[in-house]
C-alpha cells in the first residue's frame, strides 16, 4: 500500500522537531551501524549550533533531539543543550541517546544539561541503548564490558533524576534476548523501548543485511509473538502503542500503519555540518544555503520519491497518527465489529443436516486463531485438507483474534492448502463481508470453552442460522463450562449448528446435559489428518534426548495445585530426570509461542534457569513448526506431553511418551481413555510423587483402541 505523495507533504513549512548528530563517529563496534568505521571530519562548534537555531527558519522549533555517532564524545556536549535554550525561547523539549559506554562523561554532561533545561522549565530526557543482558549486549555493541558500562550510564543518570529510558534495537543476533531484556527492565525499574533495526543512510549501513531484518520464520514468529505481549500487557502510551501495531503490520507482510514527521518537513534532520536530509532513515544531506525555504523546495523531488518508494515498508519507529485511510478503515472495523457481535438472541434448536460443499465456494473458519497453539495450526491444516477433498475449489476466510499473528504461521501448512486462505481480523468490516458472502461457516479451531470470546461464534453461528446457511461444529471439545456466560454461548451455538462433530465421548456427554438433542458424532481431531499427511513417523531412539512439552496452568481449568506449585512438581521431575537418565540431555520444548494462552517458552525459561544445568538442561527459543514438533518428538528418547495436542501429536506418530493431565479428568483423560490408553496418563497431582516406575509404566507401549475415523 504505497502512499501517494501529496502537495502538503512536498511544501516547505518551518520545522518544529529536529534531530541533529553532533558528531559522526563512534566508540562501538556495532552489528547493525558502520559510523564507528568513519573517521573525523567537520564538526559544528557549539556557537556554529546556537547561531543556526537563531536564523529564523528555525524559530518554531519546539523539540531537538542530539544524537551521533555517539554524542558523549564530544567534549562540549552540554554547551549544545545550552546554546539551544539560549537560541529558542519557545523550545518545550530535549533528549538524547547514548550508548553509555562512557559513564562519567555521560552522567557530567547530561547532568549539566538537565540543570540548564531545568531551569527554564524544559522537559529533558534520554535513552541508553541496552540490547540485551550481559554478554549478549556486548555482543551487539562489539565491545566487552559495554553492558556493565551502559548500565552505569543508566543508574547514574537515574540517581540525578533524569528521565530515561532503555532502548532495545532488534537484530538477528538479539532476536531471542528480548524477554531477558523485558524482564530485566522490570526487575531495576527501567521502562524499555523496543525498536527494530532499519536500513538508514546516515549510519552507513546498507551492507548490514545479515543482521538487519535478517529474520528468519521462526524469528518472524517470535517477534510478532513478543510485539502482541508488549501490547498486551506492558505498553501504554497511545503514541508508542500505535507504533508497535504498525511494527507488527510490517512483520507480518503488511504496510506501515502510521505516518511520520519526516513526512513534512515539521521535522528535519540535521548532521553535525549542519547540513539537512528531509527524512532522518533514507534523506540525503543537502546544504540550508541563506534560504532554506528554497533548500528544502528544492528537495521536494527526493521527499516525494521517498514518500512513494520507502514510507509504506518502512519499519522505523517515529511516533505519530495513524495514516488516514488507516485511520478511516479502523473506524469502519469498529463500526461493523458493533453490528456484527450484537449479542444473539436465544433460539430454538435446530435441526442436524449434511453440508454439500460441492455446491459452495467459500467457507468461513472461525475459532481462537490468532492466538493459536501448534495444534491449532494442525487442525486448520486437517480441515482445509478435509474439506478441499470434497471441493478441491473451495476458498476460506480465515477470523482471527490477532491477524498478524495467523499471517506469520500460516506458512507453517502446504501451499496447496494456505493459498487457498484469506485472514480477517474478528472486528473488521472484511469480518462483516465475509459472514455475507460465505456459503457455511465451521468452529475449527480450540474448544468451546469457559471464556468470553465464546460469545462471538455465538453471534456468528446465529448470522449463519437467520441466513439458512450451513454452521459447524467442526471436531471440537466442549467445556469445561463452569462459567453461566460462556455455557450460554456454547448452548446457543449448538442449538444453531446444522452438524456437530467432537472429538471425545466425554464432549457429547456435555452437550448432552446441556439439552442438545440432535446428533452429535464423535470423530477424530482434525489435527490427526494433518499429522497423517506429514508422513512423520517415530524412529527409536534409545540415546536421543528426552523432550518436555510443559504448559503453565491458566484459570479456565479448575485446579487443586496452583500454578506454583505445579511449576514446583514439573521442575522436581526435571531434576529426577537427571538422575534417573544421566547420560540424556533434556530439552525444554513448546506448543505455544503466544502471549495470550501463556507463552511456554516463558516457563521454559525460568525451569531451565532454576534447575541451573545448562548442559543438561535447556530451554528451546525457536518457535517450531508442528512438522517441526512432530519431527522432535519422533527422534527423542521419550517425550513427557501437556497441553492436549502434544498428547495427540506424540499418540499420533507412535512416539515414546506419557501424558500429564492438568484438566482435572477432562480432555486429557478424555482422549485417552476412548483409546484404552490411560495407563499413560500421571495426574498433575500426583507428579510431585512420581518414581521411576510410575514413569515407565506410562512410557510402556500397549495397543490402543483405534480413534474415531477423521
Amino acid at each position: 500500500m504505497a502512499r501517494p505523495p501529496v502537495l502538503s507533504n512536498l511544501a516547505p513549512v518551518r520545522p518544529r522537531v529536529l534531530n541533529y548528530q553532533v558528531n559522526d563517529i563512534c566508540n562501538a563496534r556495532c552489528v547493525m551501524c558502520f559510523i564507528w568505521k568513519q573517521k573525523r571530519e567537520k564538526e559544528m562548534a557549539p556557537a556554529e549550533f546556537g547561531a543556526m537555531l537563531r536564523r529564523p527558519f528555525f524559530r518554531d522549533v519546539q523539540y531537538i533531539g542530539i544524537t551521533g555517532g555517539e554524542p558523549t564524545l564530544r567534549p562540549d556536549l552540554s554547551d549544545f543543550y545550552i546554546e539551544a535554550l539560549g537560541a529558542l525561547p519557545g523550545l518545550k523539549g530535549l533528549s538524547f541517546i547514548t550508548n553509555g559506554f562512557s559513564p562519567t562523561r555521560a552522567i557530567t554532561h547530561y547532568g549539566r544539561a538537565a540543570e540548564a533545561a531545568a531551569a527554564l522549565d524544559v522537559h529533558f530526557s534520554g535513552m541508553v541503548s541496552i540490547d540485551g543482558i550481559g554478554d549478549a549486549h556486548d555482543r551487539v555493541r562489539g565491545r566487552g564490558g559495554a553492558f556493565k558500562r551502559s548500565t552505569k550510564t543508566l543508574d547514574g543518570l537515574r540517581e540525578l533524576g533524569i528521565q530515561v529510558i532503555a532502548c532495545c534495537t532488534i537484530v538477528r543476533e538479539n532476536v531471542y534476548e528480548l524477554h531477558n531484556v523485558l524482564e530485566w527492565g522490570r526487575a531495576q525499574g527501567v521502562y524499555v523501548r523496543f525498536r527494530v533495526a532499519e536500513f538508514i543512510n546516515r549510519l552507513y549501513n546498507e551492507t548490514a543485511t545479515d543482521q538487519i531484518q535478517a529474520f528468519d520464520a521462526a524469528a518472524i514468529k517470535h517477534l510478532v509473538s513478543f510485539y502482541h505481549l508488549l501490547l498486551s500487557e506492558y505498553e501504554h502510551a497511545p503514541e508508542v502503542r500505535r507504533t508497535y501495531e504498525s511494527i507488527l503490520s510490517r512483520l507480518s507482510g503488511g504496510p506501515r500503519l502510521t505516518a511520520c514527521p519526516y513526512q513534512t518537513s515539521a521535522a528535519l534532520n540535521l548532521d553535525c555540518e549542519g547540513r539537512f536530509a528531509v527524512c532522518a532513515p533514507k534523506g540525503e544531506p543537502h546544504d540550508l544555503g541563506a534560504w532554506p525555504e528554497f533548500a528544502l523546495l528544492a528537495a521536494a523531488g527526493e521527499r516525494a520519491e521517498i514518500l512513494s518508494n520507502a514510507c509504506a515498508t518502512c519499519i522505523h519507529d517515529y511516533h505519530d497518527a495513524w495514516l488516514k485511510p488507516v485511520a478511516a478503515a479502523r473506524a469502519a472495523d469498529e463500526a461493523a465489529g458493533a453490528a456484527l457481535y450484537a449479542a444473539a438472541q436465544e433460539r430454538a434448536e435446530r435441526a442436524a443436516s449434511t453440508p454439500d460443499f460441492t455446491a459452495m465456494k467459500e467457507v468461513l473458519l472461525i475459532g481462537w486463531y490468532g492466538t493459536e497453539t501448534a495444534g491449532d495450526i494442525a487442525i486448520l491444516g486437517g480441515v482445509l485438507s478435509e474439506y478441499l477433498e470434497e471441493n478441491p475449489s473451495l476458498r476460506f476466510t480465515v477470523l482471527s483474534l490477532n491477524p498478524a499473528y495467523t499471517r506469520v504461521t500460516l506458512p507453517d501448512l502446504p501451499a496447496r492448502l494456505r493459498e487457498r486462505v484469506t485472514i480477517a481480523g474478528y472486528n473488521t468490516s472484511a469480518a462483516k463481508h465475509a459472514v455475507e458472502r460465505c456459503d457455511a461457516v465451521a468452529m475449527a479451531g480450540g474448544p468451546l470453552m469457559d471464556i468470553n470470546e465464546t460469545a462471538m461464534i455465538d453471534a456468528l453461528f446465529a448470522a449463519f442460522t437467520e441466513r439458512g446457511k450451513p454452521a459447524l461444529i467442526e471436531r471440537c471439545g466442549i467445556g469445561p463450562l463452569r462459567h453461566e456466560g460462556p455455557r450460554k454461548s456454547v448452548t446457543g451455538v449448538a442449538r444453531s449448528a446444522s452438524r456437530i462433530r467432537v472429538r471425545d465421548s466425554g464432549s457429547r456427554t456435555l452437550l448432552r446435559e446441556l439439552g442438545i438433542a440432535k446428533e452429535v458424532e464423535v470423530l477424530a481431531d482434525p489435527a490427526v489428518r494433518f499429522i497423517a499427511e506429514s508422513g512423520i513417523r517415530a524412529t527409536p531412539n534409545a540415546t536421543g534426548p528426552i523432550r518436555c512439552f510443559f504448559r503453565e496452568l491458566t484459570y479456565e481449568y479448575a485446579q487443586t495445585t496452583s500454578p506454583e506449585a505445579c511449576e514446583a512438581a514439573l521442575t522436581g521431575t526435571v531434576r529426577k530426570l537427571l538422575d534417573w537418565f544421566p547420560d540424556a540431555p533434556i530439552e525444554l520444548g513448546a506448543m505455544h509461542y503466544f502471549p495470550i494462552g501463556w507463552d511456554d517458552r516463558v516457563l521454559a525459561r525460568r525451569m531451565a534457569e532454576a534447575i541451573g544445568v545448562p548442559d543438561r538442561v535447556r530451554a528451546l527459543d525457536a518457535p517450531m513448526s508442528p512438522q517441526e514438533i512432530l519431527h522432535a518428538m519422533a527422534e527423542a528418547r521419550f517425550n513427557l506431553c501437556m497441553r492436549f495436542h502434544s498428547v495427540l501429536f506424540a499418540q499420533e506418530i507412535g512416539a515414546a511418551y506419557a501424558a500429564i493431565d492438568y484438566t482435572d479428568g477432562g480432555k486429557i483423560a478424555g482422549f485417552l481413555g476412548d483409546r484404552r490408553l490411560a495407563h499413560k496418563m500421571i495426574p498433575l497431582g500426583a507428579l510431585s510423587s512420581i518414581t521411576q516406575t510410575t514413569l515407565n509404566d506410562a512410557l510402556a507401549v500397549r495397543s490402543a483402541a483405534p480413534a474415531a475415523s477423521a
